[in-house]
């Protein structure tokens, strides 16, 4: 299914947000040369409960900072404008759908969690590489961050007919986006797409979210797009305490396409483990 029939679709079916007031704030901010770090660290403040976590973000063990963060001018100069503008928007999309977590079968926190250890994990992975991948390592922060946010859409929109589809996969032994797209006609990387597209980023920030899960040719074509699958599959893997199989899923054709060796996945790899108990939503 190309982009344009899901967009039909899922206007159909859902809402899908608009870019967070305080992120597009920040970002006309970042874009302007005469801005530094008071003026954004104050933009950011000017939203408490976005400010508040903010500092809970930064101040958070994966983060591993030196210093706490005291002030979001504080957090703007300790962990850089760009990663800034990425915590803003983690907070932000996270708050807003923060009424999803209670009454549901599903596990908004868990998904949350893995978007956030697939994020910063497929960022450190990119620092690493040697081929060219397209984008920056925030940009993958991003990406990660939205890569499965279409299931979060899906439960608030289509509530039912979504669970159903996570029932199915978990009876089944299916991919969740396997049953997505048979009984609902797209599946949650397409809304992913449409919501990075509709929020202005780069084109390849979408289609690393809208094929994530492949197809195949799709991944073996462009090193960004293979990187954030490679990186959500590993992350799993994590999640259940497989390292080494989180490890094992950087064969040495998807090494060479990234530029990276197997020392390179295995420290990351090892650092994802290390980041996974404290991501704390």
């Amino acid at each position: 299914m190309s982009l344009s029939q899901a967009q039909s679709l899922v206007a159909k079916n859902l809402d899908l947000p608009t870019l967070p007031q305080v992120v597009a704030k920040i970002n006309a901010l970042v874009e302007d040369p005469d801005v530094g770090v008071r003026e954004i660290g104050a933009a950011v403040a000017e939203d408490a409960p976005i400010a508040a976590k903010v500092l809970k973000i930064a101040n958070s063990a994966y983060f591993g900072l030196r210093e706490k963060v005291v002030s979001t001018e504080h957090a703007t100069a300790v962990l850089g404008i760009r990663m800034l503008r990425t915590v803003a928007m983690q907070a932000s999309i996270i708050r807003e759908y923060d009424h999803l977590a209670a009454g549901s079968d599903f596990d908004c926190r868990l998904l949350w969690r893995h978007s956030i250890l697939t994020g910063q994990t497929a960022a450190a992975l990119a620092a690493k590489c040697r081929a060219r991948i397209g984008l920056a390592p925030d940009e993958f922060q991003v990406v990660g961050l939205l890569h499965d946010i279409g299931k979060i859409l899906f439960l608030e929109g289509m509530g039912e007919q979504f669970l159903a589809c996570v029932r199915e996969a978990n009876e089944r032994g299916l991919p969740p986006h396997v049953c997505e797209q048979t009984r609902l006609g797209f599946h949650h990387g397409h809304v992913g797409a449409l919501i990075a597209s509709g929020w202005g980023m780069p084109q390849l920030v979408a289609d690393a979210i809208e094929f994530h899960h492949g197809p195949r040719e799709r991944l073996l074509g462009e090193p960004a797009i293979a990187l954030v699958a490679l990186v959500n599959l590993a992350t799993h893997s994590i999640e259940e305490g497989d390292r080494t199989g989180a490890s094992a899923v950087f064969d040495e054709r998807a090494r060479t396409l990234l530029g990276v060796s197997l020392d390179d996945v295995d420290a990351t790899m090892a650092q994802a483990c290390a980041w996974w108990p404290q991501i704390d939503v």
